[in-house]
């Protein structure tokens, strides 16, 4: 088959000390203090064999997420800047759809010809943390598209119990080409999902909302939010594109962060004087969206963090303590249901993650793509393995 594969140099920096588990398995947990000089390439790779609990899935759709430019872009020293869990060389992918084109002997509730999406987290179910209902902290974790093979090829084996169907969405949409597209968005859109219903539950409708970051996992904080019933959702960009789309997508306002005199000022200004209620990090920049955040926080505030990043980060303790306010640091889509009610939201009509699909390619176009996302304008570029 055609696969799109990343290679990088196993070079750990010094002062990066190596867990017994990274040196035998060479996953690597902090992979920007590991891997350099990456590299994609397309080419000819074996067919995936098929184990008993596993679906064999014909790949229709798969976005290039800002993690795969993470793994693809490197830093001045050469090394890659995703600083999560990571084994190459690999082939990348993990927000796809697809056919099911063949079941193991142990399936049941998937049949060929089912048209799916499917979860990145391969939680195990067994550990700890499973156990306790947080697959998205399993501690055996694997992760498709970045420790384990993606869906950046024309076909990919996957266990069943990360499959969902999309039947719904294809029927109402009347459009099976066209569910499959949608239904590549439903990974970013349940990293969003988790983070501002599952992992903290303080949302309501009303509620004055403010997005950092206008990527694809901000930018689906925007359209759920929206669906949600915000009355002001508040984005914020340093891309003017990104900006215009979060517009497109919801946002009531959308502001350059660089062009701001006071962030507390502008917020109390637009909330006639409260503060906002919730607030969605996915900008992977806390430093200069959750750091400065003080007045402009409303009583009992909630504030989500998506977006990955190393760098220490002071805040306001003092105020949040005072002012009531709630931080959650989120991870992943599993669980909680959160897979089947994005594919009802996109159904239903009230999230619409449309607007978002800038571009397509072929796979064989990959490599042009990714550096077509280097200047961040698009939304989502989705690569389609299988024409």
């Amino acid at each position: 088959m055609n696969a799109l594969q990343l290679t990088a140099d196993w070079q750990p920096k010094e002062g990066y000390a190596l867990s017994e588990n990274e040196k035998i398995t060479r996953k690597a947990q902090t992979g920007s203090a590991v891997w350099k000089n990456p590299s994609i390439s397309i080419g000819k790779l074996p067919d995936p064999e098929l184990k008993t609990d596993e679906v064999m899935i014909e790949v229709a759709a798969v976005g290039i997420c800002g993690s795969d430019m993470h793994m693809y872009e490197a830093d001045k020293e050469g090394y890659i800047l995703y600083p999560g869990l990571t084994r190459f060389p690999n082939t990348l992918g993990h927000e796809f759809s697809g056919r099911v084109v063949e079941v193991g002997k142990e399936v049941r509730d998937l049949s060929v010809g089912d048209l799916v999406t499917v979860e990145e987290i391969q939680w195990c179910g067994l550990c700890d943390a499973c156990r306790k209902g947080l697959v998205n902290h399993c501690t055996n974790m694997e992760e498709l598209g970045f420790t384990t093979p993606g869906a950046m090829a024309e076909l990919i084996a996957v266990k069943a119990k990360y499959c969902w169907k999309i039947t719904e969405l294809a029927e109402r949409l009347g459009d099976e080409k066209e569910a499959l597209n949608l239904a590549a968005m439903v990974e970013p859109t349940g990293v969003s999902y988790h983070a501002m219903f599952n992992r903290i539950a303080t949302w309501k409708p009303g509620n004055y909302c403010v997005v950092f970051g206008g990527g694809p996992i901000g930018l689906s904080a925007i359209a759920l939010a929206k669906a949600a019933g915000a009355s002001q959702i508040i984005a914020f960009d340093v891309s003017e594109t990104r900006l215009e789309m979060a517009k497109k997508m919801g946002a009531t306002s959308a502001f350059d962060p660089r062009q701001i005199d006071d962030l507390n000022d502008l917020l109390l200004d637009l909330t006639y004087g409260r503060g906002v209620d919730f607030v969605v990090e996915a900008a992977g920049a806390p430093e200069f969206t959750l750091a400065p955040l003080k007045m402009g926080l409303g009583v009992g505030a909630t504030i989500t963090h998506i977006g990955r990043s190393e760098r220490a980060t002071p805040l306001s303790l003092e105020h949040y303590q005072v002012r009531g306010v709630q931080l959650a640091g989120s991870l992943g889509h599993a669980g909680h249901g959160t897979f089947p009610n994005v594919i009802r939201l996109m159904a239903s009509g009230s999230l619409s993650m449309k607007p978002m699909i800038s571009a397509t390619y072929p796979l064989s176009e990959a490599k042009d793509a990714f550096k077509r996302l280097e200047a961040r304008k698009d939304a989502k570029i989705l690569l389609l393995p299988n024409g």
